[in-house]
């Protein structure tokens, strides 16, 4: 009887210990409070944009603003593609701010000087983080 009482007691320190570190993850989505999220507004006259996550990382509260204006994209899973937001101006880059639990990333382009936009069609632009410690990432443009 006394075993048994002792073995209880240990599988439920266990079972405590292993919930409390668990819940510790950096890259839990579940403690990722989506802010409202745009609608999906794929226009073929304008300039269409989605985001592809190419990270071992969930992204949480996605911030798109190619000059347009923000939208938010919600949560985006590692390998995870948005849906289409279409946008008025954009170019080959642009400001996206997310988190990877309580760590923000941000692009904050200081101009559009000299560069071209985009024109009307469909885009994607594809996030890889590249120095997790310093919050950096890299942003690619691909035309589907």
């Amino acid at each position: 009887m006394k075993e048994t009482k002792v073995l209880f007691r240990t599988l439920m320190l266990t079972s405590l210990m292993m919930f409390i570190f668990s819940a510790c993850k950096k890259n839990s989505i579940k403690n990722c409070n989506q802010h409202a999220v745009s609608a999906c507004s794929e226009d073929s006259t304008k300039t269409n944009i989605r985001i592809t996550n190419i990270s071992k990382y969930d992204f949480c509260n996605v911030v798109l603003d190619p000059v347009s204006g923000p939208v938010n994209c919600g949560i985006i899973k590692k390998g995870e593609t948005t849906c289409y937001r279409s946008f008025d101006t954009a170019y080959h880059y642009a400001y996206i701010r997310f988190n990877i639990g309580d760590k923000e990333f941000k692009l904050q382009p200081i101009d559009y000087v000299g560069e071209q936009p985009l024109g009307i069609g469909k885009f994607t632009y594809v996030i890889d983080i590249h120095d997790y410690a310093a919050g950096k990432m890299n942003i690619g443009l691909i035309p589907d």
